[in-house]
C-alpha cells in the first residue's frame, strides 16, 4: 500500500481492495468522478467522500476535513491501487490509452503524462495481451481532464526541446549571476527563466543535469548551495591570514562589501560542514533552559580536596596534574550539563544558517559558543588527567612506553568526555577509567611491540648471538648508537627532533610527550603523532633492510 497524504484514505483504500470486481468498478469510475469534482483550495469532510464511493456513511460521523490537494493525489493514488489489486484486464476499458500513446496524442512527453498525474490524471493498472502490466489513462478520464486543464495542456503541447545552444545560454547565464552574488538554484532559475523565456523548472532541471555530467564545472553541490569556487577560497584564505579587507578587495578587483560577503558564506559553509556532536537530554528543549543551565555568571566553585602526595618517580610536569583540584559530583554534572548545552545550542544555530544570507552577529553567536564548550571540556580534562597516569602506571610501570602510553590515554579522555551522558547518574571517573583501559587492552600490547622494535638493542641481540663471549656490553651498545645515529641521518631536521625529544635519544634530558613536543614546535599533538610515524617507518626501512649497510659503515 503507497503512502497516503491521510490516514483514513489509507485506511479506505485497503477496505475497497478487499471488495469485489463488480463493486470495484463501480467504486472506481465514483473516485474518478470526485477527482473532477473536488476544488484543489477546499477543504473536504471524510464521511462526505466515503458515501461518495462506497454509498455508506461511516458510524461516528467523522468529520476529518482534508485538503482539496492533497486529497486530490490520494484519490489518484487510491485509482491506481484498486486497479491493480487484482490487476484488471485491459480489454474491460474501452478506449484506453498507454502513458506512449497518451503522450504521442497530446503532443507532449511522457514526464509530462506522469506529472499531470499529480494534477489529477488518474491512471489505471491494467494487463494487456500480451502479459504486460502498464500504466493507462481511459479516454473519458482525458478528456474530462483535457477539458479542466485546457491552459496546462496547451502549454505541454507548446513546449519544445531546448537546443544545445540555448542549454549552453543557461548555463551561461546562471554562471555569470553567480559570479556576481551567491544564491539558491530555485532564485537562480526564476532569474535564469526570465532571461530566456523558458519555464522554472526547465531551467532548473538544465542546471541540474549540466552539473551531474560535468561534475568538475558544478555550479551547485548535492542541495541547492551554490559551490565555492577556487578563486573564493583565495580571498577567504588572505582575510583569515590577517590580510585587510581593503588590501583584498584591491587585489581581487571587488568591492570590500562582496569580499566581506565571500568571508561570511565561507565561515558559513565551514560550519555547516563541521560535526557538533552532543549529549542530548529533555531540558535543553524546557523553556528557560538558558537561564536554568547557563544562569550564573560563573562556573561552579572548585573545592579544594585534602593534598595529595603525588608519586615520586614522576617528571614535575605529571606531578602538578595530581595537585589539580577534583570535582564534587554536582560540580561534575553541571560542568557536563554545560558543556553538552551550549554545544547543543551551537548546533541549533547552525542548522539555521543561510550561507547565501548569514550575518558576522550569526557567525560570532555560533563561534562563541564553540569557544565556550572548548573552554569547558579544558577544565573537565584538566581535572580527570591524573586518572590517565595512575590506569597507565598500573599497565606499564615505568617503562620506556609509558609517556606514549600516557598520550594515547589522553586520547581515550577527551573522546570519554564528549560521549559521557551525565544524565545516567554515573561518576565520570568510573566511565573514563573502564574507557581508557579498554582502549589500553589494544594499544599497550602493539606500544610494547612497536618499542622492543625501535630499541635496537633488542633486535641486535639475535644478530650478536654467536658473537664471541670476548666481546664486551659496552662494544655493543656503541653499535647500537651508532646503527640509531645512522639511521636518524635520514631523517629531516624535524623528524629528528622529534624522534629524539619524544624517546630521549640525546641521553641528556628526560622523553618528552607529544602535547610538550607541539608546544615547543607550535603544532597541534596530531600533527606531531604524524610526524612521528613517519619517521619511524623511515627508520624501521632503514634499520631493516639496510641494516648491513650501516654496520659496515
Amino acid at each position: 500500500m503507497a503512502n497516503y497524504h491521510h490516514g483514513p484514505m489509507a485506511e479506505l483504500a485497503h477496505q475497497l481492495t478487499l471488495s469485489p470486481v463488480r463493486l470495484r468498478l463501480r467504486q472506481l469510475d465514483a473516485i474518478e468522478h470526485l477527482v473532477d469534482t473536488i476544488e484543489p483550495d477546499k477543504s473536504y469532510p471524510y464521511d462526505f467522500i466515503c458515501n461518495h464511493i462506497t454509498e455508506y456513511t461511516p458510524r461516528g460521523g467523522l468529520q476529518r476535513t482534508m485538503q482539496g490537494k492533497t486529497l486530490i493525489e490520494d484519490l489518484v493514488q487510491m485509482v491506481e491501487d484498486l486497479s491493480s489489486a487484482p490487476v484488471l484486464p485491459a480489454g474491460v476499458f474501452r478506449p484506453c490509452y498507454t502513458t506512449e500513446e497518451l503522450a504521442a496524442r497530446l503532443k507532449v512527453s511522457t514526464k509530462t503524462v506522469c506529472r499531470w498525474r499529480r494534477r489529477g490524471l488518474p491512471g489505471r493498472k491494467l494487463r494487456y495481451s500480451d502479459g504486460t502490466v502498464r500504466m493507462a489513462f481511459l479516454d473519458r478520464s482525458v478528456v474530462r481532464f483535457v477539458a479542466r486543464h485546457r491552459d496546462l495542456v496547451l502549454r505541454g503541447a507548446a513546449f519544445k526541446q531546448l537546443t544545445e545552444d540555448e542549454k549552453r545560454r543557461i548555463v551561461d547565464l546562471a554562471r555569470s549571476i553567480l559570479n556576481q552574488r551567491r544564491i539558491r538554484l530555485h532564485e537562480l532559475s526564476q532569474m535564469v527563466a526570465a532571461q530566456v523565456g523558458r519555464a522554472v523548472e526547465t531551467v532548473r532541471y538544465t542546471l541540474r543535469r549540466y552539473d551531474h555530467a560535468h561534475p568538475k564545472e558544478a555550479l551547485f553541490g548535492h542541495g541547492d548551495q551554490p559551490l565555492v569556487a577556487p578563486e573564493i577560497m583565495a580571498i577567504y584564505d588572505l582575510v583569515a591570514a590577517g590580510t585587510p579587507v581593503e588590501k583584498v578587495a584591491e587585489q581581487s578587483g571587488r568591492s570590500e562589501s562582496d569580499v566581506r560577503s565571500i568571508v561570511r558564506e565561507v565561515r558559513a559553509r565551514q560550519l555547516l560542514s563541521k560535526e557538533i556532536a552532543f549529549i542530548h537530554n529533555a531540558e535543553f528543549d524546557a523553556p528557560g533552559a538558558d537561564r536554568a543551565i547557563l544562569g550564573r555568571d560563573h562556573g561552579p566553585e572548585v573545592t579544594r580536596p585534602r593534598r595529595i602526595q603525588p608519586p615520586k618517580d614522576l617528571p614535575p610536569y605529571l606531578q602538578d596534574l595530581y595537585r589539580q583540584p577534583l570535582f564534587t559530583p554536582e560540580q561534575e554534572r553541571d560542568m557536563f550539563r554545560r558543556y553538552n548545552y551550549v554545544k547543543f545550542k551551537a548546533d541549533r544555530l547552525r542548522k539555521k544558517l543561510d550561507v547565501t544570507d548569514v550575518t558576522d552577529r550569526e557567525l560570532d553567536a555560533i563561534d562563541s559558543l564553540l569557544a565556550e564548550s572548548e573552554r569547558l571540556k579544558n577544565e573537565i580534562l584538566r581535572a580527570n588527567l591524573r586518572l590517565v597516569v595512575s590506569i597507565a602506571r598500573r599497565h606499564v610501570g615505568r617503562s620506556s612506553c609509558f609517556f606514549e602510553v600516557v598520550s594515547d590515554g589522553n586520547l581515550s579522555l577527551m573522546r570519554a568526555v564528549e560521549k559521557f551522558d551525565y544524565s545516567r547518574g554515573f561518576k565520570f571517573s568510573t566511565y573514563a577509567s573502564w574507557a581508557i583501559m579498554r582502549n589500553y587492552a589494544r594499544s599497550v600490547p602493539e606500544q610494547m611491540y612497536q618499542s622492543s622494535k625501535l630499541i635496537t638493542g633488542s633486535d641486535e641481540a639475535l644478530a650478536v648471538a654467536s658473537v664471541p663471549d670476548t666481546v664486551s656490553r659496552d662494544t655493543l651498545l656503541e653499535g647500537a648508537r651508532h646503527l640509531v645515529q645512522k639511521g636518524l641521518q635520514l631523517l629531516t631536521d624535524r623528524e629528528r627532533d622529534i624522534v629524539v625529544r619524544h624517546y630521549g635519544l640525546d641521553d641528556h634530558n628526560e622523553p618528552m610527550t607529544l602535547d610538550q613536543i607541539g608546544g615547543l614546535f607550535g603544532v597541534t599533538k596530531e600533527r606531531v603523532r604524524q610526524i612521528e610515524r613517519k619517521a619511524i617507518a623511515k627508520l624501521r626501512q632503514a634499520l631493516g633492510e639496510g641494516q648491513e649497510e650501516f654496520a659496515e659503515a
